[in-house]
């Protein structure tokens, strides 16, 4: 290597030249041909630890559960060819949602009222709370049965939301449509992790029909992420990416009234030196 960058040096290039030259282009030869550490990898990537143990994992998402605030989008037909003794029960169907006593412009369904009940026509309130989609679904067949021959109902949630914050590339409330969402459903559907997102630190908010408010900590990095029992998400939880150390300390420059006017020490100490110079070469 020596005698090539030798031939590559012209003739008159000065001895001190060729010293920082000499011990330059190793470094940097050096600094191209390294690798991230194990340690960078570790906390970069998705499911880098116990990823082979997946293959005699089984994971079985489970109904979720009716919670107060939720909306239920309910259809009644009739396995009959008299579908107009169905009216009366899909009204809400078609306009505003409603539940308990009120509704919410511009969403359609069944609002689960403060004491986890949903009021339809005729039949007043039922109990919805607490049950899964089938559940309720037997309920309502039951209440049905004496105005509707036959009833058959089509239950979903019109609202299953996570809230998404922190180091993500896309914030706010996120819908899904298939009802049962994982941490990786949301995280994927938000476009993924920003590079100073904690991919081992992130925090899961959730709030209890009970009213208890829970918080977990789920680690990407760790392919048993899908063992975990909070794999799932259910409605309304809370997901926050927490910053590492670089956005910290990105944060921390920022806002330091030393680092926000280091721009304007420089400036002044540039123009102290140059008008040092400038008397130097004066008075000489």
């Amino acid at each position: 290597m020596l005698i090539s960058l030798k031939l590559l040096l012209p003739k008159q290039t000065s001895l001190k030249s060729k010293l920082l030259l000499f011990l330059v282009a190793p470094l940097m030869m050096w600094m191209q041909s390294c690798k991230p550490s194990q340690k960078t990898i570790t906390e970069y990537r998705y499911f880098d630890k116990n990823l082979d143990s997946l293959k005699n994992l089984v994971v079985t998402l489970k109904e979720p559960v009716i919670q107060p605030h939720d909306l239920m989008g309910i259809t009644v037909s009739s396995a009959t060819l008299n579908q107009e003794q169905t009216e009366v029960f899909n009204l809400l169907n078609g306009s505003s949602a409603a539940g308990g006593g009120g509704g919410a412009a511009g969403l359609q369904g069944y609002l689960v009222d403060y004491d986890g009940t949903i009021t339809l026509p005729i039949i007043g309130k039922v109990m919805a709370a607490g049950l899964t989609k089938g559940q309720l679904n037997d309920t309502l067949v039951k209440k049905l049965d004496p105005w509707v021959k036959n009833p058959i109902l089509n239950i979903r949630f019109a609202n299953f939301r996570v809230m998404l914050m922190g180091e993500i590339n896309q914030h706010g409330w996120m819908t899904f449509q298939n009802e049962k969402a994982t941490i990786v459903d949301a995280i994927g559907q938000a476009g993924g992790l920003t590079d100073a997102g904690m991919r081992t630190n992130i925090l899961l908010i959730r709030h209890q029909p009970s009213g208890q408010m829970e918080t977990h900590t789920i680690d990407l990095n760790d392919a048993m992420v899908y063992a975990s029992p909070y794999f799932q998400l259910q409605q309304n939880d809370i997901l926050y990416v927490m910053p590492n150390d670089s956005r910290l300390i990105q944060y921390e420059r920022s806002n330091s009234p030393f680092f926000r006017d280091l721009p304007v020490y420089m400036a002044l100490i540039t123009s102290i030196l140059a008008f040092a110079t400038l008397i130097l070469s004066i008075t000489k």
